[in-house]
Order: structure tokens, then C-alpha cells, then sequence
């Protein structure tokens, strides 16, 4: 009788504490505050700044913004200003949380949470990656600037473009008249993109899965050191692991091997691009030289 009952408590307790936390966790799913975050829509966000709150953008307009976003450490790994040049424009169904931009007005700035695997599917067309596995949401900032009918966003993007064919063109001058003057038997590998081994091995050759050891230094056109291997010691990293290192270093180093020396010039399309680099110390349209060697191939 005293183990039946004994039985009958225990079972008692389980479901009160399973009855406990479904209530944890529906009341928590309905919390309208998170963190200093407030919930709309199932979207937690958090509102910086209140533009006039006249102008409020319909379904056919888009809307020209500024943004940042971040780990939630708030580590910026992506913004307008460097990775698109200002040249940000969205509609409501450019991806599913947009729709939650499209109730602000024009000059409003908030920052939404939003789960990491939806923001870099959608966004990015891409898996979370490796700076972001640890974290369940990415902070987005954005601030919407303008609010753009069609005629005003073909006007803009035509101003815009114009702007980047004339930087482009300076761009590539400036790498064939180096190439001309100080390359001697170079490879070109892409458009642009021109590449001189210093130094020739045997070694093993890079490959897609490999463990690479890379030592580089990357300098502005008069020579100004520009970027370098962190802590001047080897970088390893895995060949074709997305976001190791920038495009142009990405496809030169398929020509090397264990051991090899070269000097790689890359425009800024394969390197920085139109928005310069994350940091600000390399300006949009910006080609650079590299000198790279590779201490070692790991299989």
C-alpha cells in the first residue's frame, strides 16, 4: 500500500511539472516584452528613433533604408554603407520580415530580432555561418530613409549607377597600366584580375577541402600597406569554406602549390568591391596587389 502510494505522488509531481513548464513556455511565447524588445506580429524589435509619422509606405512602393547587422554580441558583419554602397532597396516581399518594415514611416529606425537560420536563408541565400552558429537571432538595424515610387527609384538607381560605371572604368585603368609596368609573364584569370608566381615548387596543389596555411600582404596601388595576415602569422583555413577570405585571393590560389610565392593584383570586384571594406580602412572601387605565399597544404 505505502509503494502505491508512493508511486501515485510521483506521478502526481511529473505532471505537475509538465503542466509547469507548457505554462513557462506559452507564456513566454506570448510575452509581448524580451530584453528591452518589444513584440509585434511575432517579431521582436526594438524602436531608436521617430521619423514625422506622416508618410507611411503602401504595397507598391519600396523603400530605400539604411542597415546593420549584427551578431548579439553586436559585431556588425554586414551594412549598406560598405557591402551596397547606400544602394539599398526593398519591397514588402522581398523577404518575410520586410513586411514588418513596411508598417514604420519614412525616417523611422528600429532594429528587429530575427532567428539566424531564417535571416541568412532569406537575406543571403545561405546557410548560418560559422561567426553567427552559436547565436538563435541576428540583430537587423534598419532606417528607413526614403520611400520611393517607381519614377523616384528609377531616377536614383539611374544617378547611382552612373556614379559606378565612371568609378569602375578609372578602376580598371589603373590596373592595366600597372600590369604594363611592373608585371612581366602574368597569368590573367579573370577580368582584370592578373596574377605573377615569384616563386615555383613541386609541392602539393591546392584543392577544395584542403587545409591551407597562407601568408599575405595586401598593398594600394603606390604601395601603401593596405591589409596583411592577421598577427603576421599563418592563416589556415579550409579551401572553398564560404567567407575565409575575399573572392579574388579565393580563385588565385587554385593556380598555387606548397611553397609557391606569387603577386596577385585583383580589382575591386574581386576584393573590397563598391562599398570598401567593413572596417573603413579601404575605400569602395579600390583595386589591390597582394603578395601571397603558401606555407603549407594539409590533406
Amino acid at each position: 500500500m505505502k509503494n502505491i502510494i508512493i508511486r501515485c505522488l510521483v506521478k502526481s509531481y511529473c505532471l505537475l511539472q509538465t503542466i509547469f513548464c507548457l505554462l513557462v513556455f506559452f507564456s513566454c511565447s506570448e510575452s509581448e516584452t524580451f530584453n528591452g524588445y518589444s513584440k509585434k506580429n511575432n517579431f521582436y524589435y526594438k524602436l531608436f528613433s521617430i521619423g514625422d509619422g506622416k508618410i507611411k509606405p503602401d504595397t507598391s512602393e519600396t523603400l530605400w533604408i539604411d542597415a546593420k547587422c549584427l551578431t548579439l554580441k553586436d559585431s556588425i558583419f554586414w551594412d549598406t554603407k560598405h557591402e551596397a554602397f547606400q544602394r539599398f532597396f526593398i519591397k514588402r516581399n522581398s523577404f518575410s520580415f520586410a513586411r514588418q518594415i513596411f508598417t514604420w514611416s519614412e525616417g523611422d529606425s528600429v532594429q528587429y530580432l530575427i532567428p539566424s537560420s531564417t535571416f541568412f536563408k532569406e537575406f543571403f541565400k545561405l546557410p548560418v555561418p560559422f561567426f553567427s552558429e552559436k547565436d538563435s537571432a541576428v540583430k537587423f538595424s534598419v532606417k528607413i530613409m526614403r520611400i520611393l515610387n517607381t519614377d523616384e527609384l528609377a531616377h536614383i538607381s539611374d544617378s547611382l549607377t552612373a556614379v559606378s560605371l565612371q568609378q569602375q572604368n578609372e578602376e580598371y585603368a589603373q590596373i592595366n597600366n600597372y600590369v604594363t609596368l611592373n608585371f612581366k609573364g602574368s597569368l590573367q584569370f579573370g577580368p582584370d584580375a592578373f596574377m605573377q608566381i615569384t616563386r615555383t615548387t613541386k609541392g602539393d596543389s591546392v584543392k577544395k577541402g584542403r587545409k591551407l596555411c597562407l601568408l599575405y600582404k595586401g598593398f594600394y596601388l603606390d604601395g601603401r600597406l593596405a591589409d596583411f595576415t592577421p598577427d603576421n602569422r599563418p592563416f589556415e583555413f579550409t579551401v572553398g569554406q564560404e567567407g575565409q577570405i575575399i573572392e579574388g585571393l579565393r580563385l588565385a590560389l587554385y593556380r598555387l602549390k606548397k611553397g609557391e610565392k606569387a603577386k596577385i593584383i585583383l580589382p575591386s570586384r574581386l576584393a573590397f568591391g563598391s562599398r570598401g571594406s567593413s572596417n573603413g580602412s579601404i575605400a569602395p572601387y579600390t583595386p589591390l596587389l597582394y603578395e601571397v605565399e603558401i606555407s603549407d597544404v594539409k590533406k
